[in-house]
């Protein structure tokens, strides 16, 4: 049975302020673990907002390896880029080639001569529409049904694209070939693939509406090297396998000569992204690591920044230094180190990139140069390198932020153990202070009955 209580009105005492001061005195306790929890929950954020722009950073730093061939990446210059155009990755050999384009790849084009007045003309004769696109192992037929008064040339076509094998082989369409005033509608196909092996086309059909086919069949690439003996064949137009690092693209036939060379342009810019991601990340931490002291009046309070409490920041920051102070070409070349390709270091721990440092010095020594940009994305890129070490499962980062959960849980079982107890104090200090009332009321009621017989007397 519930105690009614009335608090004061027999002993005095205001109960339920001092029961509030009881209660509120231990939940401060758990004011401070939500204020934990919030704090541990931001550094997570901040960690993994870290995670990411160390990711963004290993694919910039990453085309730089030894197993990448990175370096001072290579272009080529063609004399006639009507003709073909040429790409070339850090592996080629500085080198000049000429070229003899006979023939370039293309793709076929067929059709069915038979003429219609419409796109949804119904078709008169029943039977199908076989299309044999590619040969050997690369060749898919493709057919369409045809029901003879109820098909339209438009439904064939649809058919043919509807087909899985006709995904990124052939496209059928109806087209005019007439004018408004005199249609003339034609089923026609188009190969998606260059050259016989998979561009071939071939059209047949049993239907009486279907009898004469014109093709323009798909041809391989044909071109000459100047030093290479015979005419070389492809079936597209991209050659990335005659050169070891360089791809071709031919356009038109003709003769044109490609120059492959060292291009420190692209370089520099790429090191200029590499700078600038790891400025980014410099800043984030700078904003994130900080300790603020806050004075109100006599109160002094310190207020961390969300990566405050933690090393890894500071850890990355640190390593990543270490690999562009250790960067080193292993050679007598001129440049041995990356002070020497334009990079320098602020006083906020930014970099600074000189362009134009690097781009004279990366010209007159490239093997130098190539020497230490491999040396530094070694270490810090790729599977092995010292920023998988953080973004990895079990990484750094990783684990940081499981013993952040794992703290955050216990908080969290600390508060709700703490506001049962503190529900059990309430309800105990209330029933106390009520029973106190109860007694202290009685005892007034004794002593005006004993003070009415005292004056009785």
């Amino acid at each position: 049975m519930a105690i009614a209580q009335f608090s004061g009105l027999a002993s005095g005492i205001d109960s339920a302020s001092l029961i509030d001061a009881t209660i509120e005195a231990r939940e401060l306790t758990n004011q401070l673990r939500r204020q934990n929890i919030e704090f541990l929950e931001s550094e997570n954020e901040s960690l993994d907002e870290l995670n990411s722009k160390l990711l963004a950073l290993d694919e910039l730093v990453d085309r730089f390896r030894t197993v990448n061939s990175g370096g001072i990446a290579k272009k080529g210059t063609s004399s006639d880029p009507s003709i073909l155009t040429a790409t070339a990755g850090t592996n080629a050999v500085n080198a000049t080639y000429d070229l003899t384009v006979s023939q370039i790849a293309d793709t076929a084009t067929g059709s069915f001569d038979d003429s219609y007045s419409s796109a949804d003309a119904v078709l008169s004769n029943g039977g199908t529409v076989t299309v044999d696109v590619g040969v050997g192992a690369a060749s898919v037929q493709i057919q369409a049904t045809i029901t003879g008064g109820v098909t339209t040339l438009e439904e064939v076509a649809n058919q043919i694209n509807s087909d899985p094998d006709a995904d990124g082989r052939v496209v059928a369409s109806v087209v005019n070939i007439g004018s408004g005033v005199t249609p003339d509608y034609r089923l026609m196909f188009n190969t998606l693939e260059t050259g016989e092996r998979e561009g071939r086309l071939l059209l047949s059909s049993t239907s009486a509406d279907f009898t004469t086919t014109n093709i323009q069949q798909a041809r391989d690439a044909e071109f000459t090297i100047d030093g290479i003996t015979g005419t070389i064949t492809r079936t597209s137009n991209t050659v990335g396998d005659v050169i070891s690092g360089v791809t071709f693209q031919l356009t038109d036939t003709g003769s044109a000569s490609v120059s492959i060379g060292n291009d420190v342009d692209k370089t520099a810019d790429e090191m200029s992204e590499i700078v600038d991601a790891f400025n980014d990340i410099v800043e984030f931490i700078n904003e994130n690591d900080t300790v603020d002291r806050i004075e109100d009046d006599e109160n002094v309070a310190n207020v961390f920044g969300s990566l405050a409490k933690t090393r890894v920041d500071n850890d990355f920051l640190s390593a990543f230094r270490l690999a562009l102070l250790s960067a080193d070409s292993g050679s007598g070349d001129e440049v041995q180190s990356m002070s020497e390709l334009g990079l320098s270091t602020n006083r906020d721990g930014t970099l600074t990139f000189d362009s134009d440092e690097f781009k004279e010095q990366a010209g007159a020594d490239a093997d130098g140069a190539t020497g230490v940009l491999q040396s530094f994305a070694d270490q810090v890129a790729g599977a092995s390198g010292m920023i998988f070490q953080y973004t990895r499962l079990n990484g750094f980062i990783d684990n940081a932020q499981s013993g952040n959960n794992t703290e955050i849980e216990s908080l969290n079982d600390s508060i709700q153990q703490l506001e049962r107890r503190t529900a059990k104090l309430r309800d105990s200090l209330t029933k106390q202070f009520a029973r106190l009332e109860t007694i202290t009321s009685g005892l007034q009621s004794q002593q005006q009955a004993l003070s009415g017989i005292l004056a009785g007397l």
